[in-house]
Formats: structure tokens, sequence, C-alpha cells
């Protein structure tokens, strides 16, 4: 796809600062700012639920007896958890 745009003097001296600071041509530079604002955003938007316990601890597996859920407290190791 190609693109006319006009920039204000501000941004455009920013995309010079980048294209030299970066050693890329404007559309390179104009490329990775699109990716990380994407990025970004996605991220913002935020990953699922299961992926923030993953990531937390909160999921994971153990072994007990078949009373485990009336004495989990007593069975499981907490030492690691604040």
């Amino acid at each position: 796809m190609q693109l006319n745009l006009e920039l204000g003097n501000r941004h455009y001296e920013k995309l010079q600062q980048l294209q030299h600071t970066v050693g890329k041509d404007a559309r390179t530079v104009l490329e990775l700012a699109i990716d990380e604002l994407y990025a970004r955003h996605q991220v913002a938007v935020g990953p699922d639920a299961l992926e923030i316990f993953r990531k937390n601890g909160v999921v994971g597996c153990g072994h007990g007896g078949s009373n485990l859920s009336e004495n989990y407290k007593n069975e499981l190791d907490w030492s690691n958890k604040l």
C-alpha cells in the first residue's frame, strides 16, 4: 500500500532523528513504530485470564487425598507464596 502524508515539523524532525538513530529508512522506521504501537495496544487489551493465572502461579496441579478440597491448607506447600 502506498501512503502520502504530511507531517508537521516536530514529527518530521523526530522521524529524521529516528532514521539516524536506528539506521533505517523512513518506511522501516514507520513500520517499526506501527508494530510497537500495535503490540502495546494488544497488551493494553490484555492477555486472557488463563495466561495471567499461569504467569502468577495460580494455575497448576497438585496431588493429594480424596479430601484435598477440605484439607488443602494443611496439605499444600505455601512456603513460596506471600
